[in-house]
């Protein structure tokens, strides 16, 4: 059961895109290995509470 309103899975799915893009753009970055992993444990956070918003229930 989908309890996100479609106004929440817009801006869940606005986090996850962000949250992956600095991912991306941390790759060609001078980041320390430490930062490039809590960015990545972020995007994955969020990429998550994204397809749970999107989950309808069905298989």
């Amino acid at each position: 059961m989908n309890y996100y309103t479609p106004a929440a899975q817009e801006r869940a799915r606005d986090a996850a895109y962000d949250a992956v893009e600095k991912v991306l753009d941390g790759m060609f970055a001078p980041l320390s290995r430490h930062a490039l992993n809590a960015r990545w444990k972020q995007a994955c956070e969020a990429m998550a509470k994204y397809l749970e918003a999107q989950d309808n229930g069905e298989e």
